[in-house]
């Protein structure tokens, strides 16, 4: 029996379909998939844990045999995310180190509804995987990311569909020895009309529509269906790199830049695809105190956030004292400024626009300085009318009260004296 007729789920996965896999990867699940086909696999006895459950979730004590996944620290929820990604887990994806978006998905789920959690640490090492089902989780750890926090550690590996899952939660970390990366779509054609030619074979599709049969691995790969298959890995790696320059909050261009290539912890740290390097236990901690839960406290009629944590809380002393030094600061701020003005060389002789400007206004000194300088000095400015007069009476005084009528006299005044006469009553309307 043709092994193929045995295993058709894991060669679809596999070939003439688009994968978000590393190449060396593929060509090892490639050399896995000959094996397969040529001696076969038999499915191993059922002595292994629910494919749902998690790996700390068959050993250890009964608290943690209850849950399907390790929690560490304070509340944080491990959920692995190994090897190749897949739609759909079996028996056989397990049997091959798989792991499947949708177990990814109901784990994270029940950690949402899980009191004991806090927060979820999806620790990935996978070379990618297939694009089937990869968006639709992506959806979902962003929007219960809304819930609670979700973050990365990349250990050692996120690569292609592995960092696609990674962007889409809010901080990626990982070991200095780690790689990310690998954003691209790829996909394989298997031609085996030579293999069918040489045992005999002779396949013959018979079909209605012409790209029914496109594609077969029983005949070479023609050019309209290798031009068909190229625009589809376009469309799916835009949507790849949009997903990983939203995640990360990068430029369209720096994502594309990357040509596909793995970034050393380094590299992906500089260039904004992970947010530093640390251990897991450090990214544990770190996330932990993320998750704190977060209470009000209310201090004189306004809401200020409080760490619950009594380690970290603000008593009402630090409060106050804060207070009163930003208090005292900006007294001395307020001092610095008046004396600033006060001191300005074009003061002298225009001591009193000085005062008002400076202790009136919260003008600063260098607008300040372009007044005074606008201003005549004392010893020009008329002499200030008795209290009794209005600000009006003043500016006409000071313009030396022209006779107007019909036998008045013709205005002897020069422009200089009228600019004078002008820069005087501003002062007195000043003063």
């Amino acid at each position: 029996m043709d092994s193929r007729l045995k295993y058709p789920r894991l060669f679809g996965q596999l070939y003439n379909t688009p994968l978000m896999l590393s190449p060396d990867k593929a060509e090892e699940l490639h050399l896995a998939m000959a094996a397969a086909l040529a001696g076969g696999l038999a499915q191993p006895p059922r002595t292994e844990p629910d494919a749902t459950m998690g790996a700390s979730a068959a050993s250890g004590s009964a608290q943690e045999q209850r849950k399907p996944y390790q929690i560490a620290g304070n509340g944080v929820a491990i959920i692995p995310v190994m090897g190749p990604l897949l739609q759909r887990g079996s028996w056989l994806d397990a049997l091959c180190g798989m792991t499947s978006y949708d177990r990814v998905a109901a784990l994270a789920q029940t950690a949402m509804l899980d009191r004991d959690v806090k927060a979820v640490l999806l620790e990935i090492d996978s070379p990618g995987g297939s694009v089937a089902g990869l968006f639709t989780l992506t959806d979902r750890l962003r929007a219960m990311g809304t819930e609670k926090p979700i973050w990365t550690y990349a250990n050692e590996g996120a690569f292609s569909a592995g960092y696609a899952v990674a962007s889409a939660t809010q901080k990626i970390y990982l070991p200095k020895t780690a790689m990310v990366g690998s954003i691209g779509v790829i996909a394989m054609h298997v031609d085996q009309s030579q293999r069918d030619l040489a045992q005999g074979y002779s396949y013959t599709p018979i079909f209605a529509g012409a790209k029914k049969a496109a594609g077969n691995s029983h005949a070479p790969l023609d050019d309209a269906t290798r031009a068909d298959m190229q625009r589809e890995i376009d469309r799916l790696y835009g949507m790849f790199v949009d997903h990983v320059a939203s995640g990360r909050q990068l430029d369209r261009q720096a994502v594309i830049n990357t040509q596909a290539g793995l970034l050393n912890a380094d590299d992906a740290v500089a260039g904004g695809f992970a947010n530093g390097i640390a251990s897991i236990e450090e990214t544990v901690q770190m996330l932990s105190d993320a998750a704190r839960p977060q209470t009000p406290v209310y201090v004189k009629g306004k809401t200020m956030p409080q760490d619950t944590n009594t380690d970290n809380a603000i008593t009402q002393a630090q409060l106050d004292s804060a207070v009163a030094k930003a208090g005292s600061d900006a007294k001395a701020a307020e001092r610095t400024r008046i004396a600033a003005i006060l001191d300005l060389p074009q003061a002298q002789g225009r001591e009193a626009l000085a005062r008002k400007l400076a202790l009136s206004t919260d003008m600063d000194a260098a607008t300040a300085t372009a007044l005074l300088e606008a201003a005549p000095v004392s010893a020009n400015v008329a002499p200030a009318p008795a209290a009794s007069t209005t600000p009006f009476e003043s500016a006409m005084n000071a313009l030396g009260n022209p006779a107007i009528g019909a036998g008045s006299q013709p205005d002897t005044l020069t422009d200089a004296d009228k600019a004078k006469a002008l820069a005087a009553s501003i002062v007195a309307l000043v003063q």
